[in-house]
């Protein structure tokens, strides 16, 4: 894991990520030039880190500084939360939650991709309108529903 490419992706300076993983600013940067590796307790802390960045988790380091503790359960709930939402009665019974990792955007058309599972994705393209009507973005969760070739997606 990089972890100085995983700090800049969040937004955090070395000290505000020390912080949040209860360390110092110093052990922060040993990891960083592999000098020192991250315990146990850290590495599963990264690994969630890393989680909800590739989830599209992106804060600002003004407010893990403000509000540490808040942040890391944004961060965390970033991370692990799945989508509850409730779709009435379908006859899909494909039905997978997770957050919405990529959105390629078009006049007509805009491809979205959801990651259920870490790794695993699913992409659909759908109506631009659509996109703008269930206010899909990045980081929003999202239920794919895979009805025999159709891939649908649902606000979360």
């Amino acid at each position: 894991m990089d972890i100085k490419k995983l700090r800049q992706e969040l937004g955090l300076s070395q000290s505000e990520l020390a912080s949040l993983l209860g360390t110092h600013t110093m052990t922060v940067s040993k990891w960083e030039r592999g000098k020192l590796k991250p315990s146990e307790h850290h590495r599963r802390l990264l690994g969630a880190f890393s989680r909800a960045a590739d989830r599209g988790a992106r804060f600002d380091g003004e407010e893990a500084h403000r509000d540490p503790v808040r942040f890391l359960s944004q961060l965390l709930d970033q991370a692990y939360r799945v989508p509850q939402v409730d779709l009435g009665t379908l006859s899909a019974s494909n039905r997978f939650p997770g957050r919405i990792v990529q959105v390629f955007r078009g006049d007509v058309m805009t491809k979205v991709v959801v990651e259920i599972a870490p790794d695993i994705r699913i992409g659909s393209v759908i109506t631009t309108d659509s996109v703008d009507r269930l206010g899909f973005q990045v980081g929003s969760p999202a239920i794919a529903i895979i009805k025999a070739t159709e891939v649908i997606l649902a606000s979360g």
